[in-house]
């Protein structure tokens, strides 16, 4: 780790430029298509998909790294032994030049399950872990309609036993969503949105100082300036970051120490907590950091880590994983004072256009900091099979029951209640 106001910016690392924007030399995929599909059981038989699978991540149609091969693979180790899943390849061959190898144009990792939302229907999920906060699949840009048409065909095969898809987290905005939308126009599909809401993203202002002022109140600025000064008066206060040229196990295992030290480590959700989420994240972290895509920074007094940020890149973007601080420092908001820097250091990066937050839709220290939102979805589609057509249809109705019931529930506690207060009044 190394202090900030000493480093290069990652968009002037050859590496990692190489690994964050389309690679002009990649294969192009021909007009005359033929599209196949390979469904994956064994995660094992990824391996030889491997190379296909980073060129994939790289001419995405929307970048996601919880799908590409650093991070799923680790979690299908780690979570996915006790799931029903499948991976769905789909392919492009070039009839044009039919000697050419077929060419991976889509990934979308599945959960299949025996009932939806308690309803006895089979259905399929996009795969969400505890770690994965965007489940937008992986879909080649130069052929993107072709692989989509080519994965509803699986769906509504007999080689697909589920009557239901659900685009589970998805982003509800942006080329993925419009191919989605198109598709169910076109073919006139049954679908239901079964969540919505918006998350705090991170786009650029003109430069840093113009970000904040637009973003943070005078007051809240003054306050914590004077936070970090005195946090300064402690010890040798310095921020930090990972370099592409640095052995990254230090960094990682300071991360997992910090984040464990406090109420995460207390009720068990820290990445330290088990021994599965530990193998996870040190793999992943490994795997980002090999490819120039792992970001993380920290703040330290004395060479001690108060606070510390890891994120991912992605493309022309970027996704805030997690955020950690120790409690012996909490009155200097060490947290917040490490995300200003962030924000100062992703205006100095030229290759990171926006940052997802990965946020709950209710996180008040990110919402006040991050003034721009995500739309993140969820979209339940039949595969055209006629029980997923009438769960599609019902839904509306299933969810106004729900409420209506809920609420009578509700009325009825509620008159108990005044009536046994009554009786022992009396």
């Amino acid at each position: 780790m190394r202090p900030v106001s000493k480093i290069s910016s990652l968009g002037d690392s050859e590496k990692a430029d190489s690994l964050t924007k389309p690679d002009p030399h990649a294969r192009r995929v021909g007009q005359s298509l033929r599209m196949s599909v390979k469904v994956i059981n064994d995660f094992a038989d990824l391996e030889e998909h491997l190379q296909a699978w980073e060129e994939l991540a790289l001419t995405a149609l929307e970048p996601n790294p919880f799908y590409e091969s650093w991070m799923l693979m680790p979690a299908l180790r780690s979570f996915g032994r006790d799931k029903d899943l499948q991976i769905v390849l789909v392919f492009a061959s070039d009839e044009a030049q039919p000697s050419r190898p077929p060419v991976l144009c889509g990934l979308f990792p599945l959960e299949r399950r025996s009932r939806y939302k308690g309803i006895p229907v089979k259905a399929l999920s996009l795969w969400k872990h505890l770690f994965c906060f965007l489940s937008t699949p992986l879909i080649r840009a130069d052929c993107a309609e072709q692989s989509l048409s080519a994965f509803f065909d699986w769906l509504a095969s007999d080689s697909n036993p589920c009557p239901l898809m659900e685009f589970n987290f998805i982003a509800g905005e942006g080329p993925f969503q419009r191919l989605l939308v198109s598709r169910f126009h076109d073919h006139s599909s049954l679908t239901y949105i079964s969540e919505c809401y918006a998350r705090a993203m991170f786009r650029p202002a003109t430069d840093a100082d113009t970000y904040l002022r637009r973003a943070v109140s005078r007051g809240h600025r003054k306050d914590l300036n004077r936070k970090q000064r005195r946090l300064s008066e402690t010890g040798r206060f310095e921020y930090t970051t990972l370099e592409l040229d640095e052995d990254p196990g230090i960094c990682i295992e300071e991360f997992l120490r910090v984040e464990s030290s406090g109420w995460k480590g207390a009720e068990g959700s820290a990445l330290a907590s088990k021994e599965e989420y530990r193998k996870f994240f040190i793999d992943a972290a490994r795997g980002a950091h090999s490819r120039g895509r792992l970001m993380i920074l920290a703040s330290r007094v004395d060479g001690r880590p108060v606070a510390m940020k890891c994120n991912f890149l992605a493309g022309r973007g970027s996704f805030a994983f997690k955020i950690a601080f120790d409690e012996d420092y909490a009155h200097f908001s060490p947290g917040i004072l490490l995300e200003i820097e962030n924000i100062r250091r992703l205006h100095s990066i030229p290759d990171v256009e926006w940052m997802d937050s990965c946020a709950v839709p209710d996180h008040i220290m990110i919402n006040r900091l991050w003034p721009d939102r995500r739309i993140i979805q969820t979209v339940l589609v039949s595969a055209g099979k006629r029980p997923g057509d009438l769960v599609v249809s019902a839904m509306p109705l299933l969810r106004w029951l729900k409420r209506l019931f809920a609420g009578e529930r509700r009325e009825g506690s509620r008159g108990a209640g005044e009536r046994g207060s009554r009786g022992e009044k009396y």
